[in-house]
């Protein structure tokens, strides 16, 4: 259920020699990533290895400090913000909400992009509302003020509020934070639908590997700003990355329903290590 029907002659984002960061400070370097239509994308990799920049880059919600990012083949830097609105929707980390503000109405920002000459929302602007809090499970919340609701139903709110858009494109920044296991299913599930039925092209960040590895067709693994992997999940999980990218030793085995690769982490490297020399020195005395 998307309002923007997406370029068939250029993939919905673009990245050309990007480097990010902030306030001057480097993150990624001269970065170049392309997201087909219709994919799902996990960036994955340690706290501090610079996703969520690269995210926001994406997202414009950052300039970049050098390259350009590119929406449906156009320069996003170039387009207007109601624009960009339309044909991507982003879930950041971090959100403000004003006082007294219920569900409802933080829905209903969503699809401020789509009004119309007069500012007022219309008959399917209602209907975009209802079926975002209706997939996100909070009918029974609706009326409520989203400053009165737990960390888990605050951030399916949000949630909501980015499927109101009903873009051809979601940027999702650690979507599963503060919420329970049954809820991080429901909503992995959710975007799963998005893409099969919808065809919205998802690029998210994920710290779970083995949520990334279930509910991602690609992913990217990021260390210090720098790609180190890219690919399906099969090829991209193995021990030799996970003791790379997260300095831990871990095997990798095959999920027995869904066939994904899944990872059971054993100890950090330098806990292995201390390990080996405490055996070590244990044998020698």
């Amino acid at each position: 259920m998307t309002e923007h029907e997406p370029s068939i002659d250029h993939p919905p984002v673009h990245a050309v020699d990007v480097s990010a960061g902030y306030r001057g400070r480097v993150v990624s370097q001269a970065l170049s990533l392309s997201f087909e239509q219709g994919s799902r994308t996990a960036l994955v990799g340690p706290n501090g290895s610079g996703k969520s920049t690269i995210l926001k880059t994406l997202a414009r919600l950052i300039t970049p400090l050098s390259g350009s990012v590119c929406l449906d083949g156009q320069d996003i830097a170039s387009l207007p913000s109601r624009e960009v609105a339309r044909r991507m929707a982003v879930l950041a980390q971090l959100h403000e909400v004003p006082p007294d503000l219920t569900v409802r109405e933080l829905v209903s920002q969503g699809r401020f992009p789509h009004v119309g000459p007069l500012k007022m929302l219309r008959l399917r602007d209602d209907e975009a509302v209802q079926w975002a809090i209706r997939l996100t499970r909070l009918e029974h919340l609706a009326d409520r003020s989203v400053d009165t609701l737990s960390g888990g139903e605050c951030q399916r709110a949000w949630i909501a509020l980015a499927l109101a858009q009903q873009t051809g494109l979601l940027l999702l920044d650690e979507p599963t934070t503060f919420l329970d296991v049954r809820h991080q299913l429901d909503l992995l599930e959710l975007i799963t639908l998005l893409n099969r039925e919808h065809g919205v092209t998802v690029v998210m960040v994920l710290h779970d590997l083995n949520h990334a590895s279930r509910y991602a067709d690609r992913l990217i693994a990021i260390a210090d700003g720098t790609v180190i992997a890219d690919g399906p999940p099969v090829e991209v999980v193995t021990p030799e990355l996970l003791r790379e990218c997260f300095g831990v030793e871990a095997s990798v085995m095959q999920d027995p329903r869904t066939g994904a690769p899944m990872c059971i982490p054993h100890a950090t490297i330098d806990a292995a290590s201390h390990e080996s020399e405490w055996v070590t020195d244990a044998v020698e005395t």
